[in-house]
Formats: structure tokens, sequence, C-alpha cells
């Protein structure tokens, strides 16, 4: 994608021209609501041109590499807090600072650890475009035919008990998060007290790590958790093609899907007939392991000719009502006091209960966020956990081989 225009970096809005290119990941939802953000903002800059581009979480970050290596990488990129480490230390992404202290990025209104979330060695690079926290997104509708009630927090033997009756008495079977990145497993280790990162190595060994493998050899064993056959069928990663809301033999369906806040009115939009709720994910201490989190940020990249016209943009998405009443809370909530204040009389029942779970659930019963992850821990999220959850789903491997191999690897990693 080209770079974006030369135009001139003055204030008026008419002064700027050229294309931005601008990229993310989401579903279809989340996509047709940026459209509107992008078409806005051309309204509100005549001459200027977004290019967008979207994909599914795992294709993004492939694709986003090939654009590093290519130096081809679009001008406002997505970035999730788990990368944003190994993009600033691969000098990818250009600071932000210069453009909120001259006000082209306005931060009124938004709390200092929500702009501080974004800082990476003083300096600005990326800006959250809504908070969220991690959140056990569940049918209501197959609890309430397993005659259970969601309690207010779980350990991981409790979780692994409730799906088990889950699938005894409704066949319902469970996805404990297999396929996606390392939060539920760092989040299980917080409610221990413990890091799963370190700089150039793991903050755990395999002892600390067998519980949590031990959930997928359980699963398997005892006929609760879905097969592998399930996920060669569907797009990993992808909200519509959940098990939680995809599907309509049971036997293929989760009860359960271990996600974002943000998500849920994602996933309750593409199956109406499930009644989805919240819950915190299983730990063994809930305000240990639990922590609000940017639920995306927006960073320029290095690449970008015209840093002034992205940072507008980035400020446009930030506090411009048209914008922030296009997405709501498809990101989270709005991080601008004024912004959540203008789409609060527009929210659906689902963003209701987010924002009732965040002020009731997390915030209460929460503590700080860990820092970003290593820039090492990229291939650690992409190949080696993915890689040995598959292999516990086809038994190749038990818990404590699981657990031996992850530490050994992810140490490799971590050190190079």
């Amino acid at each position: 994608m080209a770079a974006c225009g030369g135009g001139s970096k003055g204030g008026d809005s008419s002064a700027d021209s050229g294309e931005l290119s601008v990229a993310w990941w989401g579903n279809q939802d989340r996509n047709a609501r940026q459209a509107k953000v992008n078409k806005a903002f051309e309204e509100a800059n005549k001459g200027v041109k977004v290019k967008g581009s979207f994909f599914e979480w795992n294709d993004y970050w492939k694709k986003l590499s090939t654009q590093v290596a290519g130096k081809q990488m679009p001008d406002v990129v997505a970035m999730d807090y788990s990368y944003l480490q190994q993009y600033v230390e691969n000098g990818q992404l250009q600071a932000l600072d210069d453009y909120i202290s001259d006000g082209t990025i306005k931060t009124k209104g938004i709390d200092k650890n929500v702009l501080n979330s974004g800082k990476m060695n003083g300096k600005t690079y990326a800006l959250s475009l809504g908070s969220s926290s991690p959140a056990l997104i569940y049918n209501k509708k197959v609890l309430d035919q397993a005659g259970l009630t969601m309690p207010k927090s779980m350990t991981l033997d409790e979780f692994e008990k409730m799906s088990k009756t889950i699938y005894e008495k409704t066949g319902y079977k469970t996805n404990f998060r297999y396929y996606e990145a390392s939060e539920l497993l760092e989040y299980v280790l917080r409610g221990e007290g413990k890091t799963l990162f370190k700089s150039k190595k793991l903050g755990v060994d395999a002892a600390d790590l067998k519980p949590y493998f031990k959930v997928y050899q359980d699963g398997i064993d005892q006929g609760w958790h879905l097969g592998p056959d399930v996920f060669t069928e569907i797009q990993t990663g992808s909200v519509e093609q959940d098990p939680l809301v995809y599907g309509n033999d049971p036997g293929r369906r989760s009860w359960v899907s271990m996600k974002f806040t943000s998500q849920l009115t994602a996933l309750q939009k593409v199956n109406k007939d499930a009644d989805l709720e919240l819950a915190p994910w299983p730990s063994s201490n809930l305000k240990k392991a639990n922590y609000v989190k940017p639920g995306m940020f927006f960073s320029i990249s290095k690449s970008c000719k015209n840093p002034k016209l992205a940072a507008k943009y980035i400020d446009f998405y930030t506090n411009n009502e048209k914008a922030v009443k296009a997405m709501l809370t498809d990101r989270g909530l709005p991080i601008a006091s004024e912004s959540l204040k203008a789409i609060t009389p527009m929210l659906s029942p689902e963003e209701k209960k987010v924002i009732t779970f965040m002020n009731d659930v997390v915030i209460p019963q929460s503590s700080a966020i860990n820092p970003p992850s290593p820039a090492s821990a990229a291939t650690v999220n992409t190949q080696t956990l993915p890689q040995i959850e598959e292999a516990l789903l086809y038994r190749k491997i038990n818990a404590e081989g699981a657990a031996k191999q992850f530490e050994d690897e992810a140490n490799s990693s971590l050190s190079r």
C-alpha cells in the first residue's frame, strides 16, 4: 500500500491532501464501522483519500510482517499491546509526543494510565482506541439447560468441573482459547503472582505451566473439549466462526469463548439466538489476575511521509463525534470522557453489559497490566503455543511434556 501523500502539514483541514493508508484487524461489523469513520474523515479533510485494509487476526500480523520486510507498512496501523514492544524495538513506529504536545492529538479527558499504556522508553508510540478487559463470554442458555449458575470467579479446577457437567447434560463442549495468543496463560499465572514473560527468558518454569496445559489434556481425555477436527474446518480467530456462535451440532460448539469485553457485541450479533453474558477468566486469585487492557491501539508507521495527517486521523477517531458514534464500543469503551458521554444514549444492551461488567467486576477487582511482552514473544505466541496446543488436542503430547516443551522453546526464542 502506498505511503500517505506529501500534502501540506498545516493545521487547516483543507490544506492536507493525498492518500492515507490505514490497516486493522476485525470482523465484518468492525469493518463496516471503520469504513464510516474513514468516509467521515475524508469529508472533513478535502483532498484526502483514506485507503483502508483489514484482515482476520492471524492474517493481519502475517501481512503486516510482510509489509515491514518490503518497507511498505500502512501509514496508520492497528497495534496490539502484545506486539507493541516488538514494533517499537525494531524501529517501525513513530513517536506521537510532538503531536500530543502541539494539540494535533487532543488528550483532554483521557485517563493518564490509558495514555501511559502506549508508552515505551519514555515516549508515546500508540494511542489506545478503547478500554477492555479479559472476559469469559458464555451462552447463558446452555448453562440454564445444564442447571448451572455462573459463579463470580472460579479456579481452573472449577472451570474443568463446570465444562464437564455442561457436556454431560447438554452435549456442548468447551474451547479453552485454542490457537490464540498467550493472554489466558498469562492471566492464569498472574493469579499465582507470577509473570510469564521477562526480557530474555520466561518468568516461570514447567511446573508453573503444567496446570494450564492440563486443561487441554483433561478436556480431550474426558471428552468435553472440542477436538482438533472442529478447528480444521473453521477460520481460527474469526468472530463469525467462533465455536461459541458457529455451527448447529452442540458436539461441535463451545459454551464459552475466552475473549475480551470489546468482542461481546460482535459475537452476539452473529448469533441472536444465543444469550451471551460476561464473567472473569478462571484463576486462583481474581484481583491479582484481572486487569484493564487497551482494546487496540493506532500507531503511525516509520515510513509514513505525512505523519501530521496520520496524527489528525488518530485524533479524529478518538475525539470526533461522528467517528465515536460510528464505532461505539466495538474496540472497547471510548477513552475520552466526552466521547463516552456522546455515545451513551446509543448503546445496545450488550454494550451496557460491558460497561456494567467493567465498572462492577473488573475495575474493583484488578491490578496493573503487565508491561508489553518482549519482541521475541511474538514467536512464542504465533508458533510455539499454538503448535503445542495442537499436539495436546491430537494426543501427541501430555501436559507435562507440553509444559517442558513450552519452557524450552520459549526460553530459546526469548534469549535470541
